[in-house]
């Protein structure tokens, strides 16, 4: 096996001009570097990439933090398209991508304080989950890098990748209303994933769509959901039974309670799409592919994760702070009766 040393005495330099090189380091000649590269692919040499990480006092490799259990992590579609997004620009410019999910939620203060004393990873990608301002301190308190996938408080200005969800829901409500339907349900998120002092846009949009056309807001419509399909189911079954006038649509802030209360509808004798029309929140792979056809929210997932993993890098790099970024829901409708 070649080392830095073999490669040094065929270039012709110093071990030192070889390790400049690699490290991509100034003032060395042109002329020099390609001598020293065509060595370095003719012996087949590989530097330690771990003492390489050590001398510049990087690990190269992030975190995709997520202060939930392992087993919601896991089953989420949004969060993995995220992390799908978050992958495939840090893996492009030679980083890593760890995925941090605890066991148990109530576990990860530890998980992230663990990464961070040890130095296993260079910055974080962090959900801004309730509770978050904790693990926040923390990190800055150590000049740690991080971008958070949403807001963690309402004045924050910096490092955080948001998707408004106010057109998707304005959207949605408005289309619906223009079918006919006047009693339209929201499966909504449970307000303790993100952080309740921000403002809910999805609720927004769908109040100010049911206002303009002068439909009265029946708070028997609106419920809590938890991302999952069995949440969906739950929330749907629920709305149902405590609603005097049943609704005859329903907007689901994710795709997998859409699917729920897909389900909710079929074990209620209904036929979704028929009965009752069903709209998804995120307009996920499977969603596409689904019958009966679901009109859906887009959520921007995959580029939010992008972005975050763009931005984690510039901060990383350029060792300062970056604006945040806001992407936008829209609305996309498909060959169905919603």
């Amino acid at each position: 096996m070649a080392t830095i040393y073999d490669v040094a005495k065929m270039a012709g330099v110093s071990t030192k001009t070889v390790s400049r090189v690699l490290n991509e380091e100034p003032l060395v000649a042109e002329e020099t570097k390609r001598k020293i590269m065509g060595v370095i692919k003719q012996l087949d040499y590989h530097p330690n990439a771990m003492a390489s990480r050590l001398k510049r006092q990087r690990s190269n490799i992030v975190g995709f933090v997520v202060p939930y259990g392992s087993e919601f992590v896991f089953q989420d579609l949004n969060m993995m398209e995220q992390l799908r997004g978050a992958h495939d620009v840090v893996t492009q410019e030679g980083y890593d991508l760890i995925v941090s999910a605890p066991i148990n939620r109530k576990d990860a203060l530890q998980e992230i304080l663990r990464l961070v004393k040890h130095k296993n990873v260079d910055g974080v990608i962090l959900y801004p989950t309730a509770g978050v301002d904790v693990i926040i301190k923390e990190l800055e308190a150590k000049h740690f890098k991080y971008v958070t996938l949403g807001l963690y408080k309402e004045d924050q200005k910096t490092n955080f990748v948001i998707v408004n969800s106010l057109a998707g829901g304005y959207l949605a409500t408005k289309h619906l209303l223009s079918l006919g339907h006047r009693r339209i349900g929201l499966i909504n998120k449970p307000n303790a994933f993100f952080n309740c002092c921000i403002e809910d846009m999805l609720l927004t949009g769908y109040k100010t769509a049911l206002a303009e056309t002068g439909v009265t807001l029946d708070p028997e419509f609106m419920v809590e959901g938890d991302y999952t399909i069995e949440g969906g189911c739950q929330a749907f079954k629920s709305l149902w039974e405590n609603s005097n006038t049943k609704p005859t649509a329903v907007i689901c802030a994710s795709d997998p309670m859409a699917y729920g209360a897909i389900r909710a509808i079929e074990d209620l004798g209904l036929v979704a799409g028929k009965d009752i029309d069903v709209v998804a929140g995120d307009n996920l792979p499977l969603t596409r592919k689904l019958y009966p056809y679901l009109s859906a929210l887009t959520n921007p997932s995959y580029e939010q994760g992008k972005q975050a993993g763009k931005m984690l890098l510039s901060i990383i790099n350029e060792k300062k702070d970056f604006p945040g970024v806001t992407l936008n829901m829209e609305f996309v409708i498909r060959n169905s009766n919603s």
